[in-house]
């Protein structure tokens, strides 16, 4: 993403959605760029800020919708795993458009409507897939929504991901909602859910799960 954006000192990255830095930072070592990370919520960005022992990040409280950025300032927007909390997502990518130069890139990381159907923890909470679903939408659906903000050149690129995790850390995950959709979930589903996670742990710690994530990498122009 950073090669083909072909940044240089004094270009602007934002990205939209930093939470605690966790992309941010790394991104901020790896570009001679200057480095935005936008977030609406002030926790988030305290914890980032503690992190930024460099200090090579201006951390900004903001919105998707809103950035607090001048028209053309910015040579790459980033978004990842951002989409699905949009509720207006053609408003926030004519946003993105807004601060980006000539020629300026969007970079849309999100997890495909497969990713949705295969996902890990689904035989523990059916819901997880009923709730996604639209949160998810196609390749197709954002490319055609990047389109309609005026964005050109959109390019999609699909990431297939398998890992193994261990019964232990998949039980500490969903008892910290490490996913938005966990605490969407009807209660009683999600303490049933636990519960046999939990009693997958008591029985045998050495049981791995197989985590499949398909990753879409869309990119678009202005």
């Amino acid at each position: 993403m950073l090669r083909d954006a072909a940044l240089q000192a004094g270009d602007l990255v934002v990205e939209v959605g930093c939470g605690t830095g966790r992309l941010t930072l790394p991104l901020s070592a790896m570009t001679p760029a200057n480095v935005t990370g936008l977030d609406t919520e002030a926790r988030m960005l305290e914890v980032a800020r503690s992190k930024d022992t460099a200090g090579r990040v201006e951390w900004a409280r903001g919105s998707a919708y809103r950035l607090p950025m001048n028209d053309e300032a910015a040579a790459l927007v980033v978004m990842v795993m951002v989409v699905h909390l949009l509720r207006q997502r053609v408003r926030a990518f004519t946003e993105a458009r807004r601060i980006l130069r000539p020629g300026g890139q969007l970079s849309l990381w999100t997890f495909t409507p497969r990713h949705v159907e295969d996902f890990y923890l689904n035989p523990y909470f059916p819901s997880i897939a009923t709730i996604d679903r639209p949160r998810f939408p196609s390749e197709s659906v954002l490319s055609a929504e990047l389109k309609r903000a005026g964005l050109d050149e959109v390019r999609v690129e699909l990431r297939d991901e398998p890992r193994q995790i261990s019964i232990a850390d998949v039980v500490d995950r969903v008892r910290g909602r490490y996913i938005s959709t966990l605490a969407m979930l009807p209660p009683l589903e999600y303490r049933l859910g636990l519960q046999r996670l939990e009693e997958m742990l008591a029985q045998d710690r050495s049981i791995m799960l197989v985590q499949r994530s398909e990753w879409a990498i869309i990119t678009a122009r202005k």
